[in-house]
């Protein structure tokens, strides 16, 4: 069997699972979590994007099922990411439900992978506009995402005052000697395939809206289209 190959695997019965109910199964090593929801079922991975949990013993509200370790929501029809913590979705398989059992259909390379990121565009030449970001922290990084995702094709400029790529802040008390790179949330090629461009060691002093531009301690501008300030509490 090549690992394209589509597979039909039958799950459990039709009647097993109670409407509202979701329950974790295994597939060929994988683990795959299944979804009654308003009398339809669904299946998506079964560990969060995030730290790996598995979202069986996480909550589940209509579509929406929460990871039990640090609150990251998925949509359980899609696999999208709905909250953070955490970036990238799961992967969604498909369900039929024959003669009242319920089978997934699927692949073997399908089941290796634990996490999807969202199709996104990229950054075309004609498009003049600019959106600029001051922050890069997960509020900051999720705009620029979704705004990819959403399909703009416009600049997107991130500035920050420190000298790092995104990253995780919460582990920095869990793993104090980690190295940066360890905790990016994106790597430096993902930013340069997706063209979103990063400025570090770029600190904001003020805004001239009347202008739209940005001006940094360094004495340089920058002119935007649109703005999000979204540098955290002090």
């Amino acid at each position: 069997m090549s690992g394209n190959e589509r597979i039909t695997l039958e799950l459990c019965k039709e009647s097993d699972i109670k409407d509202g109910e979701m329950r974790e199964f295994e597939v060929l090593g994988s683990s795959i979590l299944l979804v009654k929801s308003n009398g339809t079922f669904s299946a998506v991975g079964n560990k969060c994007s995030h730290y790996g949990a598995p979202l069986s013993k996480g909550s589940l509200a209509g579509d929406r099922v929460r990871c039990p370790w640090h609150g990251a929501c998925f949509n359980v029809k899609t696999g999208d990411i709905e909250e953070f913590p955490g970036l990238d979705s799961l992967p969604c398989f498909t369900v039929k439900v024959e003669n009242g059992s319920v089978h997934i259909v699927t692949s073997k390379k399908a089941l290796e992978n634990v996490k999807r990121v969202k199709a996104m565009s990229r950054h075309c030449a004609s498009d003049r506009s600019i959106v600029a970001i001051i922050g890069t922290g997960p509020a900051a990084l999720v705009c620029a995402e979704t705004l990819r995702q959403e399909g703009y094709t416009g600049q997107i400029i991130m500035v920050t005052k420190e000298k790092h790529l995104p990253y995780d802040r919460t582990k920095l008390s869990k793993a104090m000697n980690a190295k940066p790179e360890d905790i990016y949330l994106r790597t430096k090629e993902f930013f340069s395939q997706y063209d979103i461009e990063v400025r570090m060691e770029k600190e904001a002093v003020s805004v001239n809206t009347d202008e739209a531009r940005v001006k940094f301690r360094d004495g340089s501008f920058l002119q935007y289209s649109q703005l999000l300030i979204a540098t955290g509490s002090r």
